[in-house]
């Protein structure tokens, strides 16, 4: 255990560019757009978003906000080839982890045993919690609790149900940084395999719905309260009217190896994590965003990238809907980029907000557009916000030839993290 903790430090104390080339050679998405990633890629390069859903639970308990983006596909025992003695210790995020792991490792036709397992979730299995208040109110008889709850309960119930299920022997971890937590996992198992202490490893981040986290959000008022009746709208980054983010179960997964690793065994090489910079604000406000903390991120992760700005080709916004995030995040980017009009576009008009999964779902989509030359514009932004009109970003569906860029997540407590990420 000294050595993983010492491995941990020098990966945040030493940001000098890594010594070795860390590559994706598999990756799965589970998102309300679905499961099939190349019609998912498809739409997001058509410029064609999904409508979202009512949540019934939202009617039931009359919150502000009714819309959200539920994923559609089967996680049942007998799709996921999960035993019954398994899926004692799973929760809905597990299973949806496990869903995009699998998608992820058949893409990589990677050994799992061996690898480390690093991902997390906002919280543990919340409907656990609320099984036990229940027996326990209604019982009122504690040995009427399940033994099996606390490996759901547990912070990282994600990442150990994973290693279990499939059976690895690498270290097991969590990261859990509220909507920063999918690429504060990919940063540190990044720094593991630069420092030799595995070859490989299966990340991401994972968020499902429960009425709690759900009702929570939306008494903060930051959910869009105004739109229950526009379900395909719902969601507009930069638009001169957005109200909020809508939340979006999701779970994004990436298979990260040392380029030699991964070219020794013939792995077809997806992307390049060239750089990651992690921040916190220190401003002392728990949920309002700072331009500062944004960009120290940003340039954190350049420096460590060993890049200049104008190597950065396009940048994939955090900006979720919320009137003070969306521009918050573009005053950040003005000072980076200062003469030059970086381009830009956020894809949470299409996916919704799935809050710890969305970094790695949307570094998942910005490897893709930097191999396939082509930026996903963003939907629903007009009216454009007055505040952009000289620095829009991509509107219309656009092909054009991209080496790298910056995948940005940002979340409350201040919490920023900041990818470079590279063509293949």
């Amino acid at each position: 255990m000294q050595g993983l903790f010492s491995f941990l430090g020098e990966q945040f104390s030493n940001m000098s560019q890594p010594a070795k080339d860390i590559v994706v050679t598999g990756v799965g998405v589970c998102c309300h757009m679905g499961d099939d990633l190349h019609q998912i890629l498809s739409d997001l390069r058509a410029g064609h978003n999904h409508p979202f859903t009512t949540y019934p639970d939202a009617v039931k308990y009359g919150t502000r906000c009714q819309l959200i983006g539920m994923y559609p596909g089967k996680l049942s025992l007998e799709e996921l080839g999960a035993s019954k003695q398994q899926a004692r210790f799973m929760g809905r995020a597990s299973l949806m982890a496990i869903k995009a792991a699998q998608i992820a490792l058949e893409e990589s036709g990677i050994d799992p045993s061996m690898m480390a397992v690093v991902v997390g979730s906002g919280t543990g299995d919340v409907e656990t919690h609320q099984e036990i208040a229940d027996k326990l109110k209604t019982i009122g008889n504690a040995r009427r609790v399940a033994p099996t709850v606390i490996p759901r309960l547990m912070a990282s119930t994600v990442s150990a149900n994973l290693a279990t299920f499939f059976e690895s022997r690498g270290p097991s971890f969590s990261a859990t940084a509220a909507c920063a937590g999918g690429p504060y996992n990919m940063a540190i198992a990044a720094g593991w395999i630069e420092h030799g202490l595995v070859e490989a490893a299966l990340v991401g981040g994972v968020e499902v719905v429960d009425i709690h986290f759900y009702a929570g959000f939306d008494s903060m008022r930051a959910y869009n309260g105004q739109d229950n009746d526009q379900p395909q709208r719902a969601s507009r980054p930069y638009a001169a009217d957005r109200a909020g983010f809508i939340f979006s179960e999701g779970a994004g997964i990436v298979i990260l190896e040392a380029r030699e690793t991964a070219e020794k065994r013939g792995a077809e090489i997806l992307g390049v994590l060239r750089g990651y910079g992690m921040s916190s604000d220190g401003t002392g406000q728990m949920v309002a965003p700072s331009a500062d903390g944004a960009l120290a991120a940003m340039k954190q992760a350049v420096s460590r990238a060993g890049i200049n700005i104008q190597d950065i080709d396009y940048v994939n916004t955090h900006a979720t809907s919320t009137p003070l995030g969306d521009a918050s995040e573009i005053r950040a980017l003005r000072r980076l980029f200062q003469d030059i009009k970086v381009r830009y576009s956020s894809t949470k008009g299409y996916t919704g907000h799935p809050v710890s999964a969305a970094g790695t779902i949307e570094a998942i989509f910005t490897w893709a557009m930097l191999r396939e030359g082509w930026i996903a514009p963003s939907v629903n932004a007009r009216p454009l916000d007055p505040e952009l009109e000289d620095y829009p970003p991509i509107l219309e569906p656009t092909n054009t030839s991209l080496k790298m860029a910056l995948s940005n997540s940002f979340g409350f407590g201040g919490t920023n993290a900041c990818l470079v990420l590279e063509a293949p």
